[in-house]
């Protein structure tokens, strides 16, 4: 059977990887130049290791993709460690909170708030059911659940940091997924995610498909195929489907952007930190990713490098800005994170990435919302990060959907 896969991102080549397994022909047409996404690297002068456009790890519970980079014979290059992830509140201080017994000590919140707080997120850690949530907002659960305190210190800056008017419309069953699957231990390759790419793209040529960078495709008419899989985001999935006139059967679905704006510098930015959620909401992004606390700087050429993350919605200022007024409009900010105990980190180099289509917001009853595999076209199917509820996006759902798909495609 020949087949085409629109879109070379993770679940674009492990769908072709698997269908190359069981001999069919298939051809990957991708519309960048490169493969991966938002997982594929890009390199500065000296580096050893390639970095990704937007922060990447996995975690130790992420079987899928865990389990496929072993079967590509990259067990070796899973480096699991355990980095600090902190918050950073209104009043300046950094706290790291990332345990029940960080949670306890954390002061900021009275000890029954705390007690009440964990409780709540033992609740999402043990109860696997996550459909009766959809039909409660994230908002309600963690007030109702978590108690008022901890939503006002905690929950709220970060909900609203990251889905802005959106915030009061976030289903329950996403803000679960977020706990239920989070692991205090994380997982990054050995050589980047690109490693990973590049080796899974290497695999589907080894077994004959055929893969097509800088190869966009304005119709499916044009595709000599028969069956074709759309790994495109729905939007650009739709548009690809009214040239066969055929409309998809989906209810419509917000989509932030995600954008990242990265720092190399001669000196860490954040002390120990690997992952910093700023609570804050007078700074102008939501995180502050300090990949080096995580990887060594030494595959850097020594330097240190920092993403400083949002997720926007259309028509946010940011999404039109250059490179050099963005970072200009962030750097007061940036400087406000430096230890006062370090020599200031001088910025070497700053790269900018915007994304869009990136997040999905799972609104109340999203799983009715999301759009299905079967287009209601015969040999047509659609696999992106809107169908993954209750998950939220991550490479090891990219495996995931992929692998489902190629399934379908052979048993259809």
């Amino acid at each position: 059977m020949k087949i085409a896969v629109i879109g070379g991102g993770i679940t674009g080549l492990t769908a072709a990887y698997e269908l190359t397994k069981y001999g069919h022909t298939v051809s990957v047409y991708e519309k960048d130049t490169v493969l991966g996404g938002l997982a594929h690297g890009f390199t500065g002068e000296g580096w050893d290791w390639p970095l990704e456009f937007a922060y990447h790890h996995f975690f130790t519970n992420d079987y899928s993709i865990i389990n496929l980079a072993k079967e590509l014979g990259m067990a070796n290059d899973l480096i699991i460690k355990r980095p600090i992830t902190a918050t950073l509140l209104p009043d300046g201080s950094v706290t790291q909170l990332d345990s029940p017994i960080s949670l306890l000590k954390f002061s900021k919140i009275a000890l029954p708030d705390r007690l009440r707080t964990g409780m709540m997120l033992a609740v999402c850690k043990l109860n696997p059911y996550w459909k009766p949530l959809e039909n409660l907002t994230a908002k309600d659960f963690i007030r109702k659940t978590g108690g008022e305190a901890g939503w006002k210190t905690i929950w709220e800056p970060l909900l609203y940091g990251k889905f802005n008017e959106y915030e009061s419309k976030v289903a329950a069953s996403w803000f679960w997924a977020r706990i239920y699957k989070r692991t205090t231990n994380l997982g990054y390759f050995r050589g980047g995610f690109q490693h990973f790419v590049e080796t899974l793209a290497s695999a589907v040529r080894s077994h004959g498909g055929t893969i097509k960078t800088n190869s966009s495709v304005s119709s499916l008419k044009s595709l000599k195929a028969d069956s074709i899989l759309l790994t495109a985001p729905t939007p650009i999935a739709s548009v690809l489907l009214r040239t066969m006139n055929h409309e998809l059967r989906t209810s419509h679905i917000p989509h932030l952007h995600a954008q990242t704006l990265i720092l190399e510098t001669d000196r860490p930015i954040l002390k120990d930190v690997y992952w910093l959620n700023v609570n804050d909401r007078t700074f102008p992004f939501l995180a502050a990713v300090a990949h080096t606390n995580f990887m060594d700087p030494s595959h850097y050429n020594g330097h240190h490098l920092t993403y400083f993350g949002n997720y926007l919605p259309d028509n946010h200022p940011y999404l039109t800005m250059k490179k050099e007024k963005l970072l200009s409009t962030f750097m007061p900010f940036i400087k406000r994170l430096y230890s006062p105990t370090n020599p200031e980190p001088r910025t070497l180099n700053s790269f900018l990435f915007t994304a869009p289509f990136a997040q999905p917001v799972h609104e109340l009853n999203y799983s009715q919302k999301a759009p299905k595999m079967d287009t209601g076209i015969p040999g047509i199917y659609l696999a992106n990060m809107d169908s993954i509820y209750p998950w939220d996006r991550g490479t090891n759902y990219a495996v995931e959907l992929g692998q489902k798909a190629a399934k379908r495609i052979i048993q259809s």
